[in-house]
């Protein structure tokens, strides 16, 4: 399992009840903080800035497992997009240490995504049909990058993204603008919004500002039965449960 699918696992954790252990001491984010990087120094900052994920961008394959490479942090959650993937692309990017990659779909080789041996995120185009999100379920992909998820939110725009997630039983990653109000961060994480990434060049400053806007997201109220949108899809959620107890120290 990629470290970006136990990260995503993780936040439904975040918002379980108090037990008799000990107290926690910072309130955790609402989504996943992410951000994209043009290359490995870009990356390392990032990284020490204190994001979850780092998306590097890079023309091919190869390029992007150069970068993974020089950012030698083999414990991290960094992905390489790319703007097509074979056999061989994927290969190079497993042995570099990449723990996911995004791609599309039309440029993608089946042969390429194996998500025991490395997390796959699937770039939605602009639009995609029911049946095609139906059937990116059973594939057991990481999630599904949207473009630009924040905005002008209108219950059109949030049905959508509720009908992305639903309908695959996918999370979904995208990007939204470092000054993305609270209440916005909400309707997308009540959405099925698992990761919000901010664009290249986001500042340390506002990155760490993101960050504490997604702090200030209210928890999730009671809802009706059936109401929640499954982040992980079903046919994963057994198999992953036996390793959640080792994987804990990973989501640090």
């Amino acid at each position: 399992m990629s470290q970006l699918q136990k990260k995503i696992n993780s936040i439904g954790r975040r918002e379980g009840g108090v037990g008799f252990g000990r107290a926690i001491q910072e309130k955790p984010r609402a989504m996943l903080l992410g951000a994209i990087a043009a290359d490995a120094g870009a990356a390392k900052t990032i990284l020490e800035s204190g994001a979850d994920v780092v998306i590097i961008t890079a023309t091919d394959a190869a390029t992007g497992a150069k970068a993974i490479t020089a950012v030698a942090a083999p414990k991290a959650c960094i992905g390489v997009r790319v703007p097509a993937l074979d056999d061989a692309g994927a290969e190079a990017l497993r042995k570099a240490g990449c723990d996911f990659v995004i791609s599309p779909l039309e440029s993608t080789s089946s042969t390429a995504v194996d998500s025991e041996r490395m997390g796959h995120v699937v770039a939605l185009p602009e639009a995609i049909d029911d049946t095609t999100l139906r059937a990116l379920g059973p594939l057991g992909l990481d999630g599904l990058f949207v473009e630009h998820l924040d905005g002008t939110l209108t219950l059109a725009s949030q049905l959508n993204m509720v009908r992305l997630a639903s309908f695959s039983s996918t999370a979904l990653l995208g990007t939204v603008t470092v000054k993305a109000p609270v209440a916005e961060l909400r309707v997308l994480r009540d959405s099925g919004v698992a990761v919000v990434v901010a664009p290249a060049g986001t500042s340390a400053a506002d990155l760490a500002s993101l960050a504490e806007s997604l702090k200030a997201v209210p928890p999730k109220k009671g809802r009706r039965e059936g109401a929640d949108i499954a982040l992980v899809p079903a046919g994963r959620a057994a198999a992953e449960e036996d390793d959640d107890d080792d994987d804990d120290d990973d989501d640090e």
